[in-house]
C-alpha cells in the first residue's frame, strides 16, 4: 500500500481473497496464476487431498486466519472470489463473527453440475447462447458436454430441439 501511495495511487486498495474449496481447484488455480504457494501450505493441502470435507474445513480455518490478520493490520473491506461456491466464505464470515451460522444455510449441491464457460460458470437452468441461438442448460455431463434445450426455434407440436454442445461452443447469457 505504501508503495502505491508513493506513486500517487490514492484510491482504496481492497484485498481479493480466493478461498480454498477443493484440492483440485487449489492446484489448478495456483498453477494457472503462477502463484508461489508456501511449502507448509502445500504440504498441508497434499496431506488431505483425498478428503474433500477436510479441505473445506481447512479452507474455512485458513481463510479466517488470513482475514483476521488483514483486519488486525487495519484492512476494513475484504473481497471474496467465491466462484459460485459460497460455503467456505460463509464459514469464514461465521468464524470472524461477521455472520452467525450462515454456513449452515449454504447449499452447494449443484456444484457438481457446474462447468466453466469462458469466464463464467454455467449451471443447469442457466440461459446460454450458441451459433444455434439461445437455450436453457438441462444437464451437464462429466465430459463438460451440455445438454441444451434450444429456445430459438420450435418443432411440430411445440417441441424444442435439444443440442449437445461441448464447453466453448456456448456462452452464458447474463
Amino acid at each position: 500500500v505504501s508503495e502505491c501511495r508513493a506513486f500517487g495511487i490514492n484510491c482504496p486498495i481492497i484485498p481479493g481473497l480466493m478461498c480454498i474449496n477443493a484440492y483440485p481447484g487449489f492446484k489448478r488455480m495456483a498453477k494457472f496464476c503462477k502463484t508461489r504457494v508456501p511449502k507448509t501450505l502445500e504440504d498441508k493441502m497434499d496431506s488431505m487431498k483425498d478428503d474433500p470435507a477436510a479441505v473445506k474445513a481447512f479452507g474455512v480455518e485458513f481463510g479466517a486466519e488470513v482475514c483476521q490478520g488483514l483486519m488486525d493490520f487495519g484492512v476494513d473491506v475484504l473481497h471474496f472470489y467465491t466462484l459460485n461456491l459460497e460455503k467456505v466464505v460463509y464459514g469464514i464470515t461465521d468464524a470472524l463473527k461477521i455472520t452467525h451460522n450462515l454456513i449452515e444455510e449454504s447449499n452447494e449441491n449443484d456444484a457438481k453440475s457446474m462447468v466453466a464457460v469462458g469466464s463464467a460458470w454455467a449451471r443447469v437452468g442457466d440461459k446460454v447462447t450458441s451459433i444455434y441461438g439461445q437455450g436453457i442448460v438441462k444437464e451437464i455431463r462429466g465430459n463438460s458436454e451440455a445438454v441444451i434445450e434450444m429456445q430459438s426455434w420450435e418443432l411440430a407440436g411445440g417441441q424444442r430441439p435439444t443440442a449437445f454442445l461441448q464447453k466453448g461452443a456456448y456462452e452464458k447469457v447474463f
